[in-house]
């Protein structure tokens, strides 16, 4: 092969592989670029998500702040109803609030003689708005017009108590520029066992401890006070009735449960603290009421087992005399409420073990009171229970306004409010309880004052 030849091979086989660097310089940089660019706008999509995210929660934020809002006007009404109502004249205000009823046994209740009994309305019948009117965005939409871009969403079922029932998350409508919906519930807390009258005076302790333990005596429940806790601790249905009185009274005395109708509490000789100093964290009882719910699991024998089968049938928010609130349609607080008015109290009458005794209490106040959103006096509910062949204390069917007698009322002055926002894919929710009671001061005439505040 001449010289020429092999010049012009090498150079055509150096062609080739320049030709082929730069090919394979060319591929390499398209696949770099390439995953430059998927991944830019893979974070491109992911910050244009986060930001959407957090636009919706905000909206999300203050959609639940509107049913909180709302739930508060609607309480506002309701006061500004009850005060209406009071102010006026007997013979206006009995027809205002639909009059007092009387209502003869003619479904079949009958005393325990057997005669054909009455039960006297024995009071006044009233509005509940709060019970009434549902706080939802689409009730909102009536008084600001449908909007556009309007959305079925579904209705959620919330895990609430009796009377809060469900709640759905409405229409979702256009508020400005913000596309969403709210809605909200309202529960009266004045209903449920008050573990702050625990250390008050006169009836309210014997009462919340008899209808504590009408909740806690189910033998299903034995597991509960049986079995060691975390800690190796074993404590008794009486041990935690004490532990709770001791975890708010101011002394550093050990409490004993004793049952008993007049004083269920009396003072013992060790310290109240000997339960928390056991423990791997050593703490003192706070000697001081409950701020918060919460603050149960601090007391020896409250677990989260426990707090999962009671904690929506406690509180802790009402004042120290709040009266117990009557009206409530939950059949176990019905049926604790009918114990404690009973004479003796706690004690089950033949009456009561009738299996059919609590569909007949139901169908007495379905009677009286035609509507869920109506409410009885104490004073009616005693009568319905006489009527239903009950022995009941003389006192519960007096028209007694005084706690210290009579426990049970028809109102409620703290409420506990669920609001949710929803916004996009974002739901947020507040929990609130608000009192217009005493410590309300001037707030009472307006929106309440705030006792608890939490978000999710």
């Amino acid at each position: 092969m001449t010289l020429l030849g092999r010049l012009r091979r090498a150079s055509t086989h150096r062609d080739k592989n320049e030709r082929g660097a730069a090919l394979l310089i060319a591929v390499t940089s398209i696949a770099i670029l390439t995953a430059l660019a998927v991944d830019l706008a893979y974070e491109t999509r992911v910050s244009l998500q986060m930001a959407a995210n957090a636009r919706d929660e905000l909206r999300a934020t203050y959609l639940a702040k509107s049913a909180l809002s709302m739930s508060r006007l609607v309480l506002y009404f309701q006061g500004q109803l009850d005060q209406a109502s009071s102010a006026l004249p007997a013979g206006l205000s009995s027809l205002f609030s639909l009059g007092a009823q009387t209502t003869q046994s003619t479904q079949g209740s009958q005393s325990g003689s057997g005669q054909t009994t009455s039960s006297s309305g024995g009071g006044q019948l009233s509005l509940r708005l709060w019970d009434l009117i549902p706080i939802d965005s689409s009730v909102v939409s009536l008084f600001l017009g449908s909007g556009p871009g309007q959305v079925r969403t579904s209705a959620p079922t919330l895990a609430a108590g009796t009377q809060r029932g469900a709640a759905q998350e409405g229409t979702r409508r256009v508020f400005g520029d913000t596309q969403g919906s709210f809605y909200g519930t309202i529960e009266d807390e004045d209903r449920k066992v008050n573990l702050r009258q625990f250390d008050a005076v006169g009836s309210f302790p014997a009462t919340q401890a008899l209808r504590l333990a009408q909740l806690v005596t189910d033998p299903k429940y034995d597991f509960l006070f049986d079995e060691e806790d975390a800690n190796g601790m074993k404590v008794s249905r009486k041990e935690l009735f004490a532990a709770i009185k001791d975890f708010e009274d101011i002394d550093q005395t050990l409490s004993i449960f004793t049952g008993d109708a007049v004083t269920p509490f009396e003072a013992g000789y060790g310290d109240e603290n000997g339960l928390y100093a056991r423990l791997p964290d050593r703490y003192q009882a706070k000697n001081a009421p409950f701020d918060s719910l919460d603050e149960l699991f601090m007391v020896s024998g409250v677990s989260d087992a426990f707090m999962a089968a009671f904690g929506d049938k406690l509180t802790v928010y009402p004042d120290v005399n709040a009266t117990i609130n009557v009206n409530t349609s939950d059949p176990l607080q019905l049926s604790v409420n009918a114990l404690v008015m009973s004479d003796p109290p706690g004690v089950p009458q033949p009456a009561m073990l009738d299996p059919n005794f609590l569909a007949k209490l139901q169908e007495a106040i379905a009677v009286v009171k035609p509507l869920p959103f109506l409410s009885i006096s104490s004073q009616q509910f005693a009568n319905m229970l006489q009527a239903l062949g009950v022995k009941v204390q003389a006192v519960y069917l007096q028209s007694s306004t005084d706690p210290g007698k009579n426990p049970f009322g028809a109102s409620s002055s703290t409420f506990h409010i669920h609001a949710v926002g929803v916004a996009g894919d974002v739901k947020k929710s507040i929990d609130a309880v608000v009192t217009f009671d005493r410590r309300a001061e001037g707030l009472s005439q307006d929106l309440g004052r705030l006792l608890h505040w939490h978000e999710e």
